[in-house]
């Protein structure tokens, strides 16, 4: 298939995977499934509730995201923090551990240089 489309309804079907914090969700919703792919990407929806910073595993590619509501706080591993809210993009460099938190909530979409998540 050369195009595929998403409803924007699907920002409501985020979904908490087995594994992750219960205040964190995200969902891949479109991307690149062939592993023969020399450049894959996936467009992901990720959620974020107030809580507990939630770190993810170290970045193995690169990702670029806009925060569409709420506010998202990053925090790296060298303790740099950034505040974004809506309309703010973002970029997490491979080989990064980033912290995700909210003060509130907070619903980005993310690209990143991957394969989808076989679930």
């Amino acid at each position: 298939m050369v195009l595929e489309v998403e409803s924007k309804t699907n920002i409501f079907k985020i979904q908490n995977l087995p594994g992750t914090p219960h205040h964190v969700y995200f969902t891949d919703l479109l991307g690149s499934r062939d592993e023969g792919v020399p450049n894959p990407i996936t467009g992901s929806w990720f959620r974020i509730e107030k809580g507990p910073p939630a770190t993810s595993p170290k970045y193995d590619y690169d990702e670029v995201g806009v925060v569409i509501k709420g506010t998202i706080i990053l925090e790296d591993e060298m303790g740099t923090k950034k505040t974004v809210e809506a309309g703010d993009t973002f970029v997490i460099h491979r080989g990064s551990t980033v912290a995700f938190s909210s003060s509130d909530y907070g619903i980005a979409f993310k690209c990143g240089s991957r394969l989808m998540a076989r679930l």
